[in-house]
């Protein structure tokens, strides 16, 4: 399998997943109170979402250089698409095959995937040369899914509304006077991802190899 080096080439003016208007909505707040804290609120759990996925949700434009991983002129092992890093695809804008410029009737694209499988003069797939090869795309999101906003924007809201309050407090009593009891996150539930958010998150958590 050959390794890339990926480049950004355009990058994207914002990597939040919601915006400041769908959070406010979802609070009731009607005026400017606390946006500055509701926009870092929204970075850090875009950040904290897109780390736990293993991807980057925004489109952008992006090069990607395949190097070489052996001598060999042609891979071997079998007719492999050439995986590229970001996806889902929205435009393939070059392919460079050991110096040479691909069309689109020289392999086939998988968008969604973001595979590309390179194909015979008749159609049919064969091995893309073991040379270099440069692929020019954009990827990502255009419009980020509604549940992976739904779940940035839940994660925001819930660390504003418990803005100002000890979150492992779980009870308080005055006969005494006063008893307090703090709760401590154990299990799947002590990582940064509460489960109905993580449940949400892992249809598009992306595997990382060792």
């Amino acid at each position: 399998m050959m390794q890339s080096i990926l480049t950004v080439t355009t990058a994207a003016s914002t990597y939040d997943l919601t915006s400041l208007a769908n959070v406010k909505a979802e609070l009731g707040i009607a005026n400017g109170t606390n946006e500055t804290v509701l926009k870092r609120y929204i970075s850090g759990a875009s950040s904290a979402v897109a780390q736990y996925c293993n991807r980057v949700f925004v489109s952008e434009t992006l090069s990607e250089n395949f190097i070489p991983s052996r001598r060999d002129r042609f891979v071997r092992g079998g007719v492999e698409p050439l995986q590229l890093a970001r996806f889902p695809v929205t435009a393939i804008t070059s392919v460079t095959e050991d110096g040479t410029t691909l069309t689109m009737d020289d392999y086939l694209a998988d968008n969604t995937f973001g595979q590309l499988t390179r194909i015979n003069d008749d159609g049919f797939p064969r091995n893309w040369l073991n040379a270099p090869i440069v692929v020019e795309y954009s990827a990502g999101f255009a419009t980020i899914p509604s549940d992976v906003e739904d779940a940035v924007i839940r994660m925001v809201t819930a660390r504003y509304l418990a803005k100002g309050r000890d979150r492992s407090l779980k009870q308080e009593s005055i006969p005494g006077v006063i008893e307090r009891q703090w709760w401590i996150a154990t299990g799947i539930e002590a990582g940064n991802m509460t489960p109905d958010i993580a449940d949400i998150l892992d249809n598009y958590r992306l595997p990382v190899a060792a």
